[in-house]
């Protein structure tokens, strides 16, 4: 559907928070999402809601149950069904204008570039910590900016944006093996590992002891609510959008979006100590 009208009458409600220049800058903008979950199928509805003119999403994974905790577009009615597919039906069901590409696949070294090229900005949504690393690594190479985010329990949340010629992703987190190829086994190990870190530090933040052990053990996932995806998705997208209007965003790195709903000041904005953000705490 190539309907100018009915696109402009879909992004009414923006203009007066955005300008209708910065609104046409959107409609020409190609915007790409890793993970299709909770924060990732979040960020899809928001990009075909918001006139984003292409949108690219990549999930490797099927609806499942513990899915529907949080994953806006899971329901019953998609159980066992392709995220990806999931996602493209929905976003064109909101808008039929969009320009859209979903592909049930992971990402690695080997496909990374060719599926992030072409586009305006990279929103990073998947909870496996060396996908991370080559996903804004690969973005940094190509020149496009990238989003980036984490949550972990109870109810804390760390956003940030990372621009080609700014700091880089894996040295403000204090990453190990910069440069080295994530096909490393052992590299892919230790980087995988700070999860548990962040696993034994959300303890100290009120999560269960018994969730972390069994975290740890491989033996339960890690655990989110639907707020708290929901709060990751929305900072991380907007973000997105003032990059893509040209404006500038909340948290370019070394600053962060910090959340902790068990905080007196849930949402904040900071700069990262000098030292860099311990992942093992975000």
């Amino acid at each position: 559907m190539n309907n100018p009208d009915f696109y402009w009458e879909l992004v009414r409600k923006n203009i007066g928070v955005y300008s209708k220049e910065e609104q046409q800058k959107l409609k020409e903008s190609k915007l790409i999402i890793f993970g299709l979950g909770g924060v990732g199928g979040v960020q899809a509805i928001l990009a075909a809601r918001m006139g984003i003119g292409h949108v690219t999403g990549i999930d490797p994974d099927e609806f499942e149950i513990s899915n529907m905790n949080r994953q806006m577009l899971a329901s019953v009615s998609v159980l066992g069904q392709a995220k990806a597919k999931v996602a493209e039906d929905t976003v064109k069901d909101i808008n039929p204008s969009i320009s859209v590409r979903f592909v049930q696949t992971s990402v690695d070294e080997h496909n990374a570039a060719d599926l992030i090229k072409n586009h305006d900005v990279v929103i990073e949504a998947v909870d496996d910590m060396p996908s991370r690393v080559i996903i804004h690594r690969t973005a940094r190479e190509l020149g496009i900016p990238s989003v980036g985010m984490s949550g972990s329990p109870p109810h804390r949340g760390f956003v940030s944006s990372f621009f080609p010629d700014g700091i880089h992703y894996e040295d403000i987190l204090n990453l190990p093996g910069k440069g080295m190829k994530l096909t490393n086994r052992e590299l892919r190990k230790q980087i995988a590992n700070i999860k548990k870190k962040r696993a034994w530090y959300s303890v100290e933040q009120g999560a269960p002891r018994e969730w972390a052990e069994a975290f740890c053990s491989g033996k339960a996932g890690w655990i989110i609510t639907p707020v708290r995806a929901m709060l990751l998705a929305t900072f991380s997208f907007h973000e997105a959008v003032q990059i893509l209007t040209g404006q500038i965003p909340m948290a370019p790195a070394p600053k962060a979006i910090l959340i902790n709903l068990d905080s007196e000041h849930p949402v904040q904005v900071k700069t990262a100590p000098d030292s860099g953000w311990n992942y093992a705490h975000l």
